[in-house]
């Protein structure tokens, strides 16, 4: 069997179902999900063991907030994208994201179309600077 040649994909939510939810999404021939975390500090440990190249995000989480998590990524895995797809909308919230790194955001309740071509312009963003490097 080969090798997946998708992007790898980690996905921070604290409810269960959206994690589900987004895994139906969008696992398949071009992002392959390699895990997922239902708070901060798990995805933490996760990430750190983990090479993915997109990260979707909610800002809302038990054990802190997905915005603190933001920078966290920024500065351990500066070559991660993230996606912020989360029920918070306001403009402050949407406004620091993409301030802090976020390459896009979603607001739930999302459609899977939103989401595919939102992570197709990510990975078109990402294969880019892969092939300026």
């Amino acid at each position: 069997m080969p090798a997946h040649s998708g992007l790898r994909v980690f996905i921070i939510d604290d409810n269960e179902m959206t994690r589900a939810l987004l895994r139906v999404i969008i696992q398949g021939d071009k992002y392959d999900v390699v895990g997922d975390a239902g708070s901060a500090e798990s995805a933490q440990a996760r990430l750190r063991s983990l090479k993915v190249d997109i990260i979707c995000l909610d800002v809302v989480m038990p054990d802190g907030d997905g915005l603190t998590l933001l920078q966290w990524i920024s500065e351990k895995l500066p070559q991660t994208a993230v996606l912020m797809v989360t029920a918070s909308n306001d403009r402050s919230t949407v406004e620091q994201s993409l301030r802090n790194g976020a390459k896009g955001y979603i607001v739930k309740p999302f459609n899977p179309g939103t989401v595919m071509d939102t992570l197709d312009h990510i990975a078109g963003q990402l294969r880019r600077t892969v092939s300026r490097a």
